[in-house]
């Protein structure tokens, strides 16, 4: 015999797979997060670091035009030259003002800050002199100053490039940083889908072994509500429904539809004589020979006891007693129960909508009526109602 997992255990191993799904999903989670911030921290270094080095780029510029103004004011001492010295001389202050600001939070241009300032400083302080040495003592001292000044700014370009090499250097390794952490982002990205997807598998496998024991408990609810336990035909609840349907439906088409009502003759005495379970064999047997009797279109109930009920669509007071004899004449043959005969007879009252009834109650009591002139003229028979109840 073939082994096979039955749905408790393979709704425990879908368990224990989403068990280890969700902790793989839950380490990776984790591991991301990190990583995520890891990287938001890099992405800032790296923006100020990127605004760094802006501001030195920025300042070379600045230094730049200084050393050309200055430059052009040690030739011709213009007052407009001294003015541009003064205006590039302010420009390039602003700047190192920034870069000192941001200093505070960048290490690595903290480590470069000094030196520059000292340099940027003097050699910006060295332009605005040689620009008043000249207008107090004339170009020739100028152009000594001129000649000083050439050495400041060796110092200052010197510093400048060394800080530019560190900030390019920091952005560098900073952004290298964050592709290995992108690698491992999508590493781990595909490993939290795989466990998604076993984690979906997981989830879809407990769900489904949920449901259909939701679907299987459902339909036993149903089945119980509606159906007779003992003989499997509909009971008194769902046969009401019927019937309600059936009366709709007949009077929406102007036709006629009957009502059967049976029970059985002699049942006492089999349900007596050979035990209850014995009398539910035979009811089960008389319910299969019943249902056998009449057509598919037909709904066929216990109402309860030894009492059944037929519900007959289009069917006129000739084919009621028809269908009435058909199924006296069924019952009435001899059954087996428990290796033994048992005998039983049926008598069957027979109401017709709308000569007998035009609701369920008025119906049902005529065949009731039908049924006890029936039991009353002798048993084993079948009458029709002879009117409204």
């Amino acid at each position: 015999m073939g082994v096979g997992l039955s749905l408790p255990s393979a709704s425990r191993l879908a368990a224990l797979i989403l068990v280890i799904a969700a902790v793989t999903i839950l380490v990776l989670a984790v591991l991301v997060v990190a990583d995520v911030r890891l990287e938001t921290d890099l992405n800032r270094e790296v923006i100020g670091a990127q605004q760094a080095k802006d501001g030195l780029e920025s300042l070379r510029t600045r230094l730049h035009e200084l050393r050309h103004a200055a430059s052009i004011y040690a030739l011709t001492g213009s007052p407009e030259a001294a003015q541009t010295v003064e205006r590039r001389a302010v420009e390039a202050d602003a700047d190192l003002d920034y870069l000192e600001e941001r200093s505070r939070f960048d290490a690595t241009l903290a480590t470069n800050i000094g030196p520059l300032s000292e340099a940027t400083k003097a050699f910006t302080v060295h332009s605005r002199s040689l620009a008043s040495l000249a207008r107090t003592r004339g170009s020739p001292a100028a152009a000594v100053l001129d000649a000083e000044r050439s050495a400041m700014e060796a110092r200052a370009w010197s510093a400048l490039e060394r800080a530019l090499e560190a900030q390019t250097r920091l952005i560098t390794d900073r952004s290298l940083q964050q592709i290995r952490i992108g690698e491992h982002l999508n590493g781990y990205v595909m490993w939290i889908l795989a466990g998604s997807v076993t984690l979906l598998g997981g989830l879809f496998a407990i769900f489904q072994h949920t449901q259909a024991r939701s679907r299987e408990a459902q339909r036993r609810i149903e089945r119980l509500a509606h159906y007779d336990v003992v003989t499997g035909l509909p009971n008194r609840s769902l046969l009401a429904d019927r019937l309600q349907q059936e009366l709709a439906r007949s009077a929406r088409s102007n036709e006629p539809f009957a009502l059967a009502m049976f029970d059985l003759d002699g049942f006492k005495a089999v349900n007596d004589s050979m035990g209850h379970a014995a009398g539910d064999k035979l009811l089960a047997q008389v319910a299969y020979r019943a249902k056998e009797s009449v057509r598919a279109s037909d709904t066929l109930g216990r109402l309860g006891g030894d009492e059944f009920l037929a519900v007959l669509p289009r069917t006129t007071r000739d084919g009621a007693i028809q269908a009435a004899e058909k199924i006296r004449a069924e019952l009435s043959r001899p059954y087996e129960v428990n290796g033994k005969e048992a005998l039983v007879s049926a008598s069957v009252g027979v109401s017709i909508f709308p000569d007998h009834g035009a609701d369920p109650d008025t119906l049902l009591r005529a065949a009731d009526a039908a049924l006890y002139v029936a039991k009353r003229e002798g048993k084993n028979r079948s009458r029709v109602a002879r009117g409204p109840a």
